[in-house]
């Protein structure tokens, strides 16, 4: 589709229709390629495309409306926009770290392109970047589009039935619900399927074309407004994300809640869209088909429980507490999960070590340990080496580490790395030796990363 050329364009402007699927990322980067590609602007292609892939994509994880890719052609540069008609109001989300594996999309637009920015449009906002062969503008362009990315933690229900009328109700109770627990899955979701939408725009997967991202996105967002609601009612603070206050080396765990939930009748099909989704993700994580890593298990198994849970009580089941993260699959080797291979690192000064210390991988997994650390928590080395690094974390600061843990992984954000820490570690015996910590990431080059706790008993 086309129109009339607008003053100082080669031609008028082309336009591509698209569902809300992830094919139509592959689609979109085609349009744009073929088109530069024609009119002798091949240098232009690798930006633009890559800008577009990163606004189509965050196209179809929220605004789940038709898109319209719209492209004019200037003599010294190329505009393109994506139109879409969600009225989500977008919020801005927090910074994340070099090593994150999502969250960066609005930096990479802005280093590619010559500008970029949001307007409203006709019906919900058109996002658009410029590309150029000049450098690309410079930061203020990021700020601009800030404020339409990642609508992160808020969602617009549907409107009410054709009658008007508010649909029928049940209720539903996450007993237990482990916030800090919650909060750490909710960042790896949106992770794991930022790439799975990306995977899916280059790959045909018998799995895609049942996956409804907007059912998806209500479970989702459903959940996690709840459990924001609830905090607003129990604590009277009100806001879009839960503390991550600090009174001490962790990270504060708020105590468990008892989530009640009013869901509409029938909505159980949006949880089992939000599982299957999940699942997938997480088999071509295991699979090393994208960036994202898998979820550690107790990320897993929390987000297992809280889905069943709801699908199985809309159905008529009986509540089931959540079992906490103390349970003893967690701590003992890991059958269940195609973990991959440790990464390829020399374990020597670990192993060769008299002081304590213990080598762990971004699954969370003992690598290696010193003989002296080993014995502190009453363990042989060859016992600990392939179990949880949960093992030696005592239950009542687990869904702390975890939290925390997965957490690094998702954004790259970490509060202990090279901090000097007084914590216990757990003793095969159940007590619990009270220890000096001195975490740090070691260096493995481009591969995966291990971390390094020399850990030292304060009594000795």
């Amino acid at each position: 589709m086309s129109s009339e050329p607008e003053p100082g364009a080669l031609q008028p402007a082309q336009e591509l229709r698209l569902p809300s699927v992830a094919q139509s990322v592959r689609l979109a980067r085609q349009f744009v390629r073929d088109l530069l590609t024609a009119a002798d602007h091949e240098r232009w292609v690798d930006a633009a495309e890559l800008a577009l892939s990163e606004i189509v994509t965050n196209g179809v994880l929220h605004a789940h409306t038709e898109l319209t890719v719209r492209v004019r052609l200037r003599e010294d540069e190329v505009e393109v926009e994506v139109q879409d008609g969600s009225p989500t109001l977008p919020v801005q989300r927090r910074t994340h770290q070099a090593e994150a594996t999502t969250g960066r999309g609005l930096e990479l637009v802005s280093a590619l392109t010559r500008n970029c920015g949001v307007r409203p449009g006709p019906a919900g906002k058109v996002v658009w970047f410029t590309v150029g062969d000049d450098e690309p503008a410079d930061e203020t362009s990021e700020q601009d589009l800030l404020i339409a990315w990642d609508l992160e933690g808020v969602w617009i229900p549907e409107p009410a039935s054709a009658t008007g009328q508010a649909p029928a109700v049940q209720e539903v109770e996450l007993r237990g619900m482990p916030t800090a627990l919650w909060t750490a899955a909710r960042e790896h979701h949106q992770t794991l399927l930022r790439e799975l939408i990306l995977y899916l725009a280059e790959h045909d997967d018998a799995a895609s074309p049942r996956l409804d991202m907007a059912l998806v996105d209500q479970a989702r967002h459903t959940i996690w407004n709840e459990l924001l609601a609830h905090r607003e009612h129990s604590t009277g603070t009100a806001g879009r994300s839960l503390p991550d206050g600090r009174t001490g080396p962790l990270p504060e765990v708020l105590p468990p809640v008892d989530l009640r939930m009013s869901l509409p009748v029938g909505c159980s099909t949006a949880y089992s869209a939000m599982q299957e989704a999940l699942d997938l993700g997480e088999r071509l994580a295991v699979a090393g088909l994208l960036l994202a890593r898998p979820g550690l298990p107790e990320i897993v198994a929390v987000r297992n429980w809280a889905l069943d849970q709801i699908v199985a009580q809309l159905g008529g089941a009986s509540v089931t507490p959540w079992p906490g993260t103390a349970q003893p699959r967690f701590t003992d080797l890991v059958h269940d999960r195609a973990d991959p291979e440790p990464p390829d690192w020399d374990a020597s000064q670990v192993t060769g070590s008299p002081r304590g210390v213990v080598a762990a991988d971004d699954a969370n997994r003992i690598i290696a340990i010193s003989e002296s650390l080993a014995r502190t928590a009453g363990w042989s080395p060859q016992d600990l080496v392939g179990r949880r690094l949960v093992a030696l974390v005592p239950p009542r600061l687990r869904e702390a580490h975890v939290a925390g843990f997965s957490r690094h992984l998702s954004t790259g954000e970490s509060h202990i790395l090279g901090i000097d820490l007084e914590l216990p570690v757990l003793h095969r015996n159940g007590s619990e030796v009270s220890c000096r910590f001195l975490i740090e990431q070691a260096e493995v080059g481009r591969g995966r990363p291990v971390y390094l706790a020399w850990i030292e008993p304060l009594d000795g």
